[in-house]
């Protein structure tokens, strides 16, 4: 085993995987959403047949677009904070040790 040391991280490498983390869970909870929805949107009958497709298409581009760019936003924000905070106590600290092992590949 060899052991690695940590003392800085990429405040922008972790910022964009959060966020991309974030707008994954997004995507499969908005994709959930826009069937919940353009499928009580085309049931409701409230609007004329138009309406009930811009309707359920608003609904869907809501949910598969708008609402994991939002999430991306966010976790991108929260995934710089925790960067920033993580480098001053590991500045303060002497870093983070760990042991990492090295894998052969098997040829096949």
């Amino acid at each position: 085993m060899k052991k690695v040391g940590i003392t800085r991280v990429g405040v922008g490498s972790l910022a964009k995987l959060v966020g991309i983390v974030n707008a994954i869970v997004a995507f499969a909870l908005g994709l959930i959403g826009a069937v919940v929805g353009v499928v009580g949107v085309i049931s409701n009958n409230n609007f004329s047949v138009f309406g009930d497709i811009f309707a359920a298409l608003g609904i869907a581009l809501f949910a598969l677009i708008v609402y994991p760019l939002i999430w991306f936003a966010f976790g991108w924000l929260y995934g710089a904070l925790i960067a920033v905070i993580w480098n001053a106590v590991l500045s303060v600290s002497g870093g983070l040790e760990i042991e990492t092992v090295e894998v052969k590949e098997d040829k096949k």
